[in-house]
């Protein structure tokens, strides 16, 4: 089973994520506050990219799926 559930998504293996101690600031910037640029990072399963996190400054994570056909 490669953790691909047709109509769901991918489920990603507990040993495959890392929890970081950063902060992240959820919300608009306060006026005059800079933020840093969004952050990418990609999901693997196998040596293949699964996914593509991608991190908002603001909080927000969107995840884009891959499919190779």
């Amino acid at each position: 089973m490669n953790g691909i559930r047709p109509g769901v998504g991918v489920i990603v293996p507990a040993d495959r994520v890392k929890v970081g101690q950063e902060v992240v600031p959820i919300g608009a910037p306060r006026l005059g506050e800079k933020r840093s640029e969004p952050q990418i990072q990609l999901i693997r399963e196998d040596g293949v990219i699964r996914a593509i996190d991608v991190h908002c400054p603001c909080g927000e994570c969107i995840r884009i799926r891959c499919e190779y056909s």
